[in-house]
């Protein structure tokens, strides 16, 4: 039975799931994929809350500041949002990959702090994204991941760790949408 009040989410990705390039020089070269608005929309619709969890090294690189990049998450997520796409949070690591800190995806804690924020119930929820470190996340929170084939290349055993590997936002979108499985109305088992 799902807690009261909680709700299943759909945690993205942002460089390669959402947008590309995935090494951007400057946030106006930040495009959204194909079908992405689409995607997003028919999860709201399905009910999920789609919290966006991101690594920006760019900031750490001094390419834009964190500032710089949370207006320009804020264009974004308007300009989705008059699709019926709804995006919540920005949860944001801006270290580079290499530097120690405990805000990187596999470690979990911004994906804890959507969690809280947007009371997000982990076991009815998916991580979407296009790396190792996506998979990680998610069993690590106990989700399904979701990996997509629009980032980066990824070898066979990260293919391994994902419950379902989708060409793009909206196959796994599709699929995702098909493989909830909501819990029963406690209403409806009694006798």
């Amino acid at each position: 039975m799902r807690p009261s009040g909680l709700r299943p989410g759909v945690f993205l990705d942002l460089g390669g799931t959402l947008v590309l390039p995935l090494k951007p020089q400057s946030l106006s070269d930040y495009a959204p994929l194909e079908h992405a608005a689409e995607a997003i929309a028919m999860l709201c619709a399905a009910g999920f809350v789609c919290p966006v969890v991101t690594v920006q090294s760019r900031i750490a690189k001094g390419l834009f500041t964190q500032s710089e990049f949370v207006d320009w998450f804020q264009t974004f997520r308007t300009r989705l949002a008059s699709q019926s796409a709804v995006l919540e949070g920005l949860y944001v690591c801006p270290h580079r990959y290499a530097e120690p800190c405990r805000c990187k995806k596999a470690g979990g804690s911004l994906y804890r702090r959507a969690t809280a924020d947007l009371d997000i119930d982990l076991g009815a929820s998916f991580v979407v994204g296009d790396s190792l470190e996506d998979m990680d996340a998610a069993r690590i929170l106990g989700c399904r991941g979701v990996l997509v084939r629009t980032g980066w290349p990824v070898e066979q055993h990260v293919e391994d760790l994902a419950s379902h590997v989708a060409d793009d936002l909206l196959d796994a979108a599709r699929w995702i949408a098909t493989a909830r499985s909501p819990a029963p109305d406690p209403a409806a088992c009694k006798i």
